[in-house]
């Protein structure tokens, strides 16, 4: 149960934990309290005890809106954040939220010293300063821009930076700032009617790889379906295409709308013959042990797949499952459950990354027509506390070629061949949102030689791009752009 979490987890900034007294100002009861927890699936975010996982601890006592019963009551109930679920009161009642907060007060009084320190750990601690020292480069970090809640960005020839923020504005980056004014004219979602975890309006953006001559850019947005064809996937998510003339969204066309359950996981990435690859997200279910006949097993529908469409939106011909009676024929791959970043190497191979549940996030070579297993197979479990064993491996089912475990919450992949980190070439870069973390990743055939963290719990990591200088640019779910530039190579002699 993910959804009223989002509120608390909106309501607390601070991890400085004491506690001394704040049981005693709850009147719930706490050891209910701690079965809703469980049952309820805070533990999937916020982890065993409240000491934090996906999400921050739960643990007090500085608190944006208020630490004090009744207004952690409130957060719970309605949250603070407009791109998340507005708290629902059908998933916990009012004794049940009291007892929830009983136990967050009961769990922050008993702490031991070393609890403290580790809860206090988990949360983000921004970009370094000075140098960071890594195998094979060293470099620092720049803040270039705060934005609101982001999605994805792009870079334009001339170095500008276009980049989507959630609640629909399409903003630039220019000569070292932020412009202040959004893309007049740029499509825009609607989060109206959305009951789903995270709202987003606006997602993924792209460039198309003849730029220079056609001028498309491609944005993808979302917003609820009036009368869903699916009842399980009752948002359409639609690519635009559209020029850039004085700044302003002109000759906007409508490439392609398909179905979602919800607005995860939604990356867009153009080969370089101009065919664009989209990963969709699964629809939300928890590991059950099968699952054959879900949705991102089902070659009928568009959810938990990678699709392949020709940049003006038509069925590329040479699709593999084109010619199969009812299928959705845009379906590159099939079986992922949140493939949240693409990138291609230089063979032009597909590679994604995608979350499993809690554990199992992988890496995968994407290719032609083939099965990622996800629900029938994973190497992660559920959230809540219900024991299902994982069903690892199903023949015709692929492996992938990197499985973490436990989970770092993998969220893009960008493939690197820039000039300004020469010994990392060939890498994968992988950022992360429960970590925080960056990662290197070297690869030979189908196994991974190396996973280095290059940065550590800086902040979610949302997008990642290689700039036209070639240095690596990284987009937080806070709205920092960030761009690590290389320092004095070291000899490795």
């Amino acid at each position: 149960m993910r959804i009223w979490i989002v509120g608390l987890l909106a309501a607390i900034s601070g991890l400085v934990l004491s506690g001394a007294g704040l049981a005693s100002q709850a009147g719930g009861d706490p050891v209910r309290g701690a079965e809703l927890y469980v049952s309820k699936n805070c533990v999937g975010c916020h982890g065993v005890g409240a000491m934090g996982e996906t999400g921050p601890a739960l643990l007090g006592p500085q608190w944006t809106h208020g630490g004090d019963p009744a207004s952690i009551a409130e957060s719970i109930r309605n949250g603070f954040m407009p791109q998340m679920l507005p708290m629902g009161g059908a998933e916990l009642t009012d004794p049940e939220i009291d007892d929830v907060i009983a136990f967050l007060f009961d769990r922050a009084e008993k702490l031991t010293p070393e609890e403290r320190i580790r809860a206090a750990q988990n949360r983000p601690q921004g970009p370094p300063e000075g140098i960071v020292h890594t195998a094979l480069e060293d470099f620092r970090v720049e803040s270039l821009a705060k934005v609101g809640p982001p999605y994805a960005f792009a870079f334009l020839p001339n170095g500008m930076i276009l980049i989507s923020e959630t609640a629909g504005p399409l903003r630039m980056f220019a000569d070292g700032k932020l412009l202040p004014n959004a893309v007049a004219g740029a499509p825009r979602g609607d989060i109206t009617g959305m009951t789903n975890w995270f709202r987003r309006a606006n997602l993924s953006i792209a460039l198309h790889p003849n730029y220079a001559s056609n001028g498309w850019i491609y944005l993808m947005t979302a917003r609820t379906m009036a009368k869903p064809k699916l009842e399980a996937a009752p948002i359409a998510i639609t690519i635009h295409r559209g020029r850039l003339k004085n700044g302003r969204w002109v000759e906007n066309e409508d490439v392609l709308t398909f179905p979602s359950h919800n607005t995860d996981s939604l990356r867009m990435k153009f080969d370089d013959k101009g065919f664009l690859y989209v990963g969709t997200p699964f629809s939300y279910k928890d590991y059950e042990g099968a699952g054959e006949e879900e949705p991102s097993q089902d070659l009928t529908r568009s959810e938990g797949k990678i699709l392949r469409i020709s940049d003006d939106g038509r069925v590329p011909t040479d699709n593999p499952f084109v010619s199969r009676d009812g299928a959705f024929p845009y379906i590159w791959s099939y079986g992922h459950r949140e493939p949240s970043g693409l990138t291609f190497d230089g063979d032009g191979q597909l590679w994604n990354v995608e979350n499993g549940p809690r554990g199992g996030d992988e890496l995968n070579r994407v290719s032609k027509g083939r099965n990622y297993g996800w629900p029938v197979i994973t190497w992660g479990h559920r959230y809540d506390a219900v024991p299902v064993g994982s069903n690892t491996a199903r023949q015709g089912m692929e492996q992938p070629v990197v499985s973490w475990v436990p989970s770092p919450a993998v969220s893009d992949v960008e493939w690197y061949d820039g000039a300004a980190f020469p010994r990392w070439k060939g890498s994968f870069l992988v950022g992360s949102f429960k970590q925080r973390d960056l990662f290197r990743v070297t690869v030979e055939g189908d196994r991974a030689t190396l996973i280095e963290t290059v940065l550590h719990n800086v902040d979610r990591i949302r997008d990642i791009d290689t700039g036209p200088d070639g240095m690596i640019y990284l987009l937080t779910d806070s709205g920092d752009l960030y761009r690590m530039v290389p320092v004095e190579p070291r000899s490795l002699e």
